[in-house]
């Protein structure tokens, strides 16, 4: 079975199963550049505060890469792993700052559950970098990719291949703002086809904690409430993408129904060269990792966001303005 990769702009890779269709791309915002601070001194302690290690780029991509970029900047990692507890998060930010953070990092199990301990931080002269999940604090630098796009690059494969029919969409955790944005992407993609009738959504549901089991169990139901007549599937990570998968297995509809997915995990990469999964976005988390370290040494010296390289401002879905870097 062949698989497609295109390259675009600079983070992303788009894969795509040659049995599943090719994905269109159109032009791509700019990427914003990350820098190479000179050297911070070494008290420059960044803690980072993993909400899990569930999705396979976490400990294999982001995590290296910052590490990597704090060393060369002169600085000390420190982390700590929230195991998808938001309550035991918002405890590993005081200990990471109890640890001699002059920096935080974090990676938010649920943004608006850690908006205390961040506004917290802050106010006590710890500036906060949002990684790669919105944290909704205007004095918050928020690093991450165009979540937009990257839900429109999956929405254009899954269309090619099916621009009609009952389509399911599986949404990562409400409480992500990264879930909304990938599904903005989707519908510049499906919206008018929606309208005209050509596309049914005949299911949608958010997923906790981005669980694959869980997307599994939502793919189930999708498939028992629609005597299992679903034409395609826009799920938006490859670790949900496994459990749509194997729900459509069980079902004999693995390969004949398109599904996205995007993260480049090793799993999905199999499934696309297998053909039960239509296309794969990959994020070079290796840039945003580099980016987030840069940014945190960078912090260090100067505690205003606004200062780091790269940065512009975004407007957030609550109307706050934020300093931000979004890779594209």
């Amino acid at each position: 079975m062949r698989r497609q990769l295109v390259a675009l702009a600079t983070g992303f890779t788009l894969i795509v199963s040659a049995c599943g269709g090719g994905g269109g791309s159109g032009s791509s915002p700019t990427t914003a550049a990350s820098s190479s601070p000179s050297a911070a001194a070494a008290t420059c302690t960044v803690g980072v505060s993993w909400n899990n290690y569930q999705e396979e780029r976490w400990a294999k991509w982001d995590e290296p890469a910052i590490k990597a970029a704090i060393a060369a900047g002169g600085g000390k990692y420190v982390s700590n792993d929230a195991k998808s507890s938001a309550e035991t998060q918002a405890s590993n930010v005081d200990n990471l700052i109890s640890q001699g953070a002059k920096v935080l990092i974090i990676l938010a199990q649920d943004g608006t559950a850690i908006k205390p301990s961040v506004a917290k931080a802050i106010q006590n002269g710890v500036p906060v970098i949002a990684y790669d999940r919105l944290i909704e604090d205007p004095k918050a630098l928020y690093i991450t990719f165009d979540n937009v796009l990257v839900g429109k690059l999956e929405a254009q494969a899954v269309f090619t291949a099916k621009p009609k029919g009952n389509y399911a969409i599986i949404k990562g955790n409400k409480a992500d703002a990264n879930a909304d944005f990938l599904r903005s992407g989707m519908e510049q993609v499906i919206g008018a086809a929606v309208k005209s009738g050509d596309i049914k959504i005949v299911g949608e549901t958010y997923t906790d904690n981005w669980d694959p089991a869980k997307a599994q169990t939502n793919m189930e139901q999708i498939l028992t409430q629609n005597q299992n007549k679903v034409d395609a599937v826009l799920s938006e990570n490859d670790g949900m993408a496994g459990g749509v998968i194997a729900a459509l297995t069980a079902q004999g509809l693995a390969g004949k129904v398109p599904v996205s997915g995007q993260d480049g995990d090793k799993a999905a990469l199999n499934r696309v060269a297998l053909g039960t999964q239509t296309v794969d976005v990959w994020k070079d988390a290796r840039l945003l990792g580099k980016t987030a370290g840069d940014a945190a040494v960078q912090l260090c010296k100067n505690s205003d966001p606004s200062k780091v390289s790269g940065t512009a401002k975004f407007t957030t879905p609550g109307n706050n303005s934020l300093s931000s870097i979004l890779l594209t």
